[in-house]
């Protein structure tokens, strides 16, 4: 018996492994999915996202940024853009206040 047929929930490792096995021998998705009481939808779903892992590897390795990298790229240049507005109006107010204290 695997010490993997009891969960309920998988680790990432765990979810690897068992592609892993799928991918790597002889043996039938219906037998390690029965071996590690895995449901065939299930077992899909994660060999789905082991390719997408694995494209997304091999395109950062050609220096091509994965999706989750883009959008948190996105994210940092709108928050810099939103921050650099901060700073330009509190400049322009900073000035303001000098010009009426005439300083």
């Amino acid at each position: 018996m695997s010490e993997l047929k009891e969960r309920n929930h998988y680790t990432p490792e765990q979810k690897y492994k068992i592609v892993k096995e799928a991918l790597t021998t002889n043996t039938p998705v219906s037998e390690i999915c029965k071996k590690y009481g895995v449901s065939s939808s299930n077992f899909y779903k994660w060999q789905e996202l082991f390719f997408e892992g694995a494209l997304e590897g091999l395109n950062r390795k050609n220096g091509v940024m994965t999706t989750a990298e883009r959008r948190r790229v996105e994210s940092l240049e709108k928050e810099n853009m939103r921050m650099k507005e901060v700073i330009a109006e509190i400049t322009s107010e900073n000035i303001e206040f000098k010009k009426k204290l005439g300083g």
